[in-house]
């Protein structure tokens, strides 16, 4: 004998609104997660340092706020790191074209950076630089606010453009927080990064078995980087950007 219809119509009802066993999830339960995903989504700041994208090294908008983020840090001007780089009348200092230069190690940086950071940091960075585009004072102060990752990995950067070595973020981290003086491991990161570190244009001098220096200029009294009268420095110290 047939069952009834409405006991078929139940049947069916059921087999619709119930979870299947064994691991399969109901439309239901889909749906629901997917409400709340949305949610947590749209609490999320949309433009905000940490929840930056990641770094992009084709992106000239990422590599400019490369270099103000360095300059900032670093103290110097932007045609300090990239010699080519001029202002094309442009307001926006991100929208500027970071240029070609001889030595090119924004770029070598850059993606040593970006290929090293495994916490994301280098892309709140930059964010940070993107944000505090036309004040350097302003970069340096957000990083000082920011969480370790943010911080010490700044403190790689500086190290990276005067020294042309990689110092671990985490090493800093350790030195600083084990109160360490000595030595802290580090890695040339390439003959071209020995040779260009900011801390020889500074010190007016070289690193041992390179020069570009006119021969004979030990002779020379060195002329006062911080002193705007004199133009032999070439400016290369500067609080301001770019």
């Amino acid at each position: 004998m047939a069952p009834a219809a409405h006991h078929r119509h139940n049947d069916a009802a059921s087999s619709r609104t119930q979870p299947k066993q064994g691991g399969d999830v109901s439309r239901r339960v889909l749906l629901a997660g997917a409400a709340a995903t949305t949610a947590v989504a749209a609490a999320l700041p949309l433009a905000n340092s940490a929840y930056a994208e990641a770094p992009n090294p084709s992106s000239n908008q990422d590599m400019m706020a490369f270099l103000l983020l360095s300059a900032a840090l670093a103290g110097v001007r932007v045609v300090s790191l990239a010699p080519e780089f001029t202002l094309d009348g442009k307001n926006d200092l991100l929208d500027q074209t970071p240029t070609v230069d001889p030595f090119n190690l924004k770029d070598d940086y850059f993606n040593f950076i970006n290929a090293a950071d495994k916490t994301s940091a280098f892309g709140k960075l930059l964010q940070i630089a993107k944000d505090h585009s036309d004040s350097a004072a302003d970069i340096v102060d957000a990083v000082n606010k920011g969480d370790d990752d943010i911080k010490f990995l700044a403190r790689s950067i500086v190290l990276l453009w005067y020294l042309g070595s990689w110092y671990k973020p985490d090493d800093l981290k350790d030195a600083a927080a084990h109160g360490i003086t000595g030595p802290i491991p580090s890695e040339v990161v390439s003959a071209k990064a020995y040779t260009q570190g900011l801390v020889w244009q500074i010190a007016q001098a070289h690193p041992m078995g390179y020069s570009n220096l006119q021969f004979g200029y030990w002779s020379r009294d060195p002329s006062d980087p911080n002193n705007p009268n004199d133009r032999s420095n070439l400016g290369v110290i500067s609080p301001t950007i770019p």
